[in-house]
């Protein structure tokens, strides 16, 4: 009998899983970076008490974001 609480396709009986995430960085300029990871590209800068030009969100922007979800 399925779980009904576990998404589709995912097998109770695996009790650990590895998981590899390969990411490329390039740096712009001053505190900008742009990443990507698989097919997606995003660039974070810093504010300018951290020397960047406060033109994307930070790096721990998309920490906070991303375990907020």
């Amino acid at each position: 009998m399925a779980d009904e609480r576990l998404p589709p396709g995912l097998d109770p009986g695996i009790l650990h899983r590895v998981v590899t995430i390969e990411v490329e960085t390039e740096h712009l300029s001053d505190m900008r970076h742009e990443a990507r990871v698989r097919h997606f590209a995003f660039v974070s800068d810093e504010p300018p008490q951290m020397a960047g030009s406060d033109e994307d969100p930070a790096p721990l922007d998309y920490f906070a974001g991303a375990i907020g979800l």
